[in-house]
């Protein structure tokens, strides 16, 4: 548009089309100037003629001027006009337009009477920006009107302020009117509709026309538009999750816009972690172990994964609405401590979570819990848990020797007699007692009668069987003998 067009009062600007029709008073300055160079002329006039041009007629060619000028200021006014009508007219390169319909009288469900330039209360349902056409859906009635703007439109937001046409959009509550000739004469955001932008956790029920954000309901109209991208979108493909511009009037919602919809971020190779947490975006806190997937809003989001056992894992993700987002946990780094190994025997294998580790040296091991263990003949295994969770860990391996056990029968004659083993009493005979395999010293006591020793007997896993015959003690004057049976061995499997 021509700048020059433009005129500002009280900083509400103003085109020519503004003063149309409006005389002007000349201003004094201008008075003066004119009556100066009146004088001028006819100071000019009164002087003695040295020489006259011929045939000159001086209204003639002031009349002509006056013709030039006529046709100048037109010719000026004709461009300031086509200047205004695009002004008011069609944006470069922008449409936000549904469909690219023409205007058809005929398909208009208004009927044309002396009534059309009352205000009609309406949702803005289509616009096509090449062509200058709206389509409003009247709110009331439920009917559909297609109409073109023309120069003199008039468009306005809620608190009057001047709009371009390209600031009007899709959803928008307005009044309008337009003259018989499907034309439009105004458009105003209406004072009463409401605007709820970037807005999410709304829960829709459809089979209740219901709509509930934070702690308040409201209604669902019947012609409700839905969109995202600029393109039609189903209203039970709606998600919590999704964020969204509504538009409503009097707790009735009659435009949805989504601006951005959900994905889902899965998690593969998850290890088992201590104390893992996965944080996104500063607002979702859980547990690693708990957590394979979860539901986000489309675009870029930030994920930190935080453990006792590894270093911190960030990363940043995008989310596509309608698809699933892959994150893989394998690239997780772990902390690492050693592990120093003491024990009581030599010569043992070592396995670190069922696995033989080969080296003695101080191991290396990534933080985590580990299980231990220790074999070698003749002892009992050891197993443990450990821990590694700083730099420098230790434990002690304790093997415990393995004793076989033999079993030997004893009798005596006669019996009730007092056997220790090693020198320590164990029963009384008849005996049947299990011992560790080996060298022992065997003692038979009873009063009246000489001790009796067995020195030096072996046990093995074979049965030992003793039938003695004690002495009576020199007091007794009766004769005593001995009798030792030969070992009567028999296999069986000795109880530990």
């Amino acid at each position: 548009m021509n700048n020059k067009s433009k005129k500002i009062f009280n900083d509400i600007p103003l085109t020519d089309l503004d003063y149309n029709g409006v005389i002007y008073e000349p201003s004094d300055t201008a008075k003066n100037l004119y009556n100066n160079t009146t004088n001028n002329i006819n100071n000019i006039k009164s002087k003695p003629k040295i020489k006259k041009a011929p045939n000159f007629n001086f209204s003639i060619f002031f009349s002509f001027t006056i013709i030039i000028g006529v046709v100048i200021f037109i010719l000026a006014f004709m461009l300031t006009f086509s200047s205004l009508s695009s002004y008011m007219g069609t944006p470069s390169n922008k449409t936000n337009s549904i469909s690219n319909n023409e205007i058809n009288t005929e398909q208009n469900q208004l009927v044309l009477d002396s009534n059309t330039d009352e205000n009609i209360l309406g949702i803005i349902k289509n616009i096509n920006y090449d062509t200058s056409i709206f389509t409003f859906t009247d709110i009331k009635t439920n009917k559909d009107y297609t109409l073109k703007s023309k120069p003199s439109s008039i468009f306005k937001d809620k608190y009057d302020n001047m709009l371009t046409i390209a600031e009007l959009k899709i959803g928008t509550i307005v009044d309008f009117s337009f003259d018989s000739s499907n034309k439009l004469n105004y458009i105003k955001e209406n004072s009463d509709s409401f605007t709820l932008e970037n807005v999410s956790n709304v829960k829709i029920n459809l089979e209740l026309n219901k709509l509930d954000i934070n702690d308040k309901t409201l209604e669902i109209s019947d012609k409700v538009i839905t969109l995202k991208n600029n393109e039609p979108y189903e209203i039970s493909s709606i998600s919590p999750l999704d964020i969204i511009d509504i538009k409503g009037y009097n707790n009735m919602v009659y435009f949805i816009n989504v601006k951005k919809g959900n994905g889902t971020l899965k998690l593969t190779n998850k290890p088992s972690l201590n104390n893992a947490i996965i944080e996104i975006d500063r607002n979702i806190f859980k547990s690693l172990n708990e957590i394979d997937s979860v539901n986000l809003a489309e675009g870029s989001h930030k994920v930190v994964i935080r453990s006792d056992d590894t270093l911190s894992f960030i990363r940043e993700i995008e989310i596509i609405a309608g698809t699933e987002t892959i994150l893989d946990l394998n690239q997780l780094q772990n902390k690492s401590g050693t592990l120093i190994i003491k024990s009581n025997v030599t010569d043992y294998t070592l396995y670190v979570n069922n696995n033989i580790e080969t080296s003695r040296e101080p191991l290396n091991l990534a933080y985590g819990s580990y299980t231990i263990r220790a074999e070698k003949e003749g002892y009992t295994p050891f197993e443990t848990q450990v821990n590694i969770n700083s730099s420098q860990n230790s434990i002690n391996i304790e093997l415990e020797k393995i004793e076989k056990i033999g079993e030997m029968t004893i009798s005596s004659n006669p019996d009730n007699a007092e056997v220790f083993v090693d020198n320590v009493l164990v029963g009384y005979t008849p005996l049947t007692y299990k011992l560790s395999q080996g060298v022992h010293t065997i003692t038979l006591k009873k009063d009246g009668y000489n001790d009796f020793v067995l020195s030096s007997v072996t046990i093995s896993d074979e049965e030992s069987s003793f039938n003695i015959t004690m002495h009576k003690s020199q007091n007794d004057t009766s004769a005593t003998s001995t009798t030792t049976s030969a070992t009567e061995t028999t296999i069986t499997s000795p109880t530990i």
